[in-house]
């Protein structure tokens, strides 16, 4: 039976059992969850499992690591033209009980299986096997699973049955997480996601957060989805405008889901017609 999504966690959260999902919007957020759980597992020294639809296929955050540690299976010497679930997970279970025989306390299984779903009746193989692996990693005390989809490339209906498929959602590790203020990437829209309290005391931790994003983009609007934030000081509001005024010709900073509260000071203070700050979605 297919599974409601009923917890999001984030990449450092996951734990044995977890067959998660990731629908990923653009590369960027591929990397942010699939790379940090590849990188942290070889870093701990697990073992690492890529199914990949090719030989060549690139291996979001992969590091040089001691031969035998990193797997990569490519699933297209025995699919063909149509998806096989069935040696698909044959292959899995095979890569599983040779990490197990080799003594690995823990195994990271991920893969991105977008290309299956564009094969002829790839949706609803898919999602047998994914119950299947669902049934086989759940009870597991040593794998943790993450499946990608590339959102792009799936139709809501897609998306939807994929969901009801897993059990967990894998998301990016929060940028920052003290407490009191949490700061997450996100990527569709690019930007950042603040929740709890933005007094001053984190005022730097916010420029700095903003600084470092700015400087990895190329003059896109950066959003900002403030719905979570039960605190905001004025001077915060500053540093916001001070890092939008020091961008205004590069893209706009954008303030989405403001509370009623924190609108009403913007806009009586006049902050909202600032240059390269700009007032966004209210949903």
């Amino acid at each position: 039976m297919e599974t409601l999504v009923s917890v999001r966690r984030p990449v450092r959260e996951l734990r044995p059992g977890d067959h998660a999902l990731l629908t990923f919007a653009n590369d960027e957020e591929q990397r942010s969850v699939i790379g940090a759980f590849v990188r942290d597992g070889l870093a701990a020294g697990d073992k690492v499992i890529y199914l990949a639809e090719t030989a060549q296929a690139r291996v979001p955050g992969r590091v040089a690591t001691p031969p035998g540690r990193l797997s990569v299976v490519a699933l297209d010497s025995f699919n063909g033209r149509s998806f096989q679930p069935g040696a698909v997970i044959e292959a899995l279970a095979k890569e599983i009980r040779r990490a197990e025989d080799e003594g690995y306390g823990a195994i990271r299984v991920t893969a991105d299986m977008t290309w299956a779903v564009r094969r002829p009746n790839g949706l609803e193989l898919l999602l047998g096997s994914e119950q299947r692996i669902e049934h086989a990693i759940g009870p597991s005390t040593s794998v943790i699973a993450i499946c990608g989809y590339d959102r792009r490339r799936c139709s809501p209906d897609e998306l939807g049955a994929l969901h009801r498929a897993h059990g967990v959602v894998a998301v990016a590790d929060p940028v920052f997480e003290d407490g009191v203020l949490r700061i997450v990437r996100t990527f569709e829209p690019t930007g950042l996601a603040l929740s709890g309290e933005l007094d001053a005391s984190r005022h730097t931790v916010l420029e700095d957060v903003l600084t470092r994003l700015i400087s990895s983009l190329n003059g896109s609007e950066i959003h900002l989805d403030l719905s979570g934030l039960g605190f905001i000081d004025l001077g915060s509001i500053n540093v916001l405008a001070d890092v939008a005024a020091r961008r205004a010709f590069h893209g706009p900073l954008v303030l989405d889901r403001m509370s009623p509260q924190f609108r009403t000071v913007m806009e009586t203070v006049g902050w909202h017609m600032l240059p390269g700050l700009r007032i966004g979605d209210e949903g």
